[in-house]
């Protein structure tokens, strides 16, 4: 029960009641995923070795000002929350490519947290999409 806010407050989310309103997070999590994605693909164009390709600056600084409005706004919908978990998997996920070292690294609780918040949100196995 520490957790828990000092005044006594339950936790509440309701969707339903956020129903009425699209949830601003939604449209910046696809935002974040197409810049990381066009990121991903401009790393391995010939002579983008140290990540000056304007295309490439261009996808990056989509993805940060994606990223930064992100942590700004409050989730008003599972699909919210569960995009504010893939971003927490960024930063405290595995960080690694191997496949073995991956699903190890994958087991801390800080990743169980994130993936359990992942499932609930969104109904997909697996990891965070990001």
């Amino acid at each position: 029960m520490t957790a828990l806010p000092a005044t006594g407050a339950a936790l509440t989310f309701s969707p339903a009641a956020a129903a009425s309103e699209p949830d601003p997070l939604v449209p910046l999590y696809h935002e974040w995923l197409d810049a990381r994605r066009t990121c991903r693909a401009l790393a391995a164009l010939p002579g983008n070795e140290d990540w000056d390709d304007p295309r490439a600056v261009a996808a990056e600084a989509r993805e940060t000002a994606a990223e930064k409005q992100m942590l700004t706004l409050k989730p008003t919908s599972f699909e919210g929350i569960g995009a504010l978990a893939a971003l927490a998997w960024v930063f405290v996920g595995p960080a690694t490519l191997d496949p073995q070292e991956f699903a190890e690294q994958a087991q801390s609780f800080e990743c169980r947290a994130l993936m359990a918040i992942w499932k609930a949100c969104t109904g997909q196995d697996g990891y965070p999409v990001t």
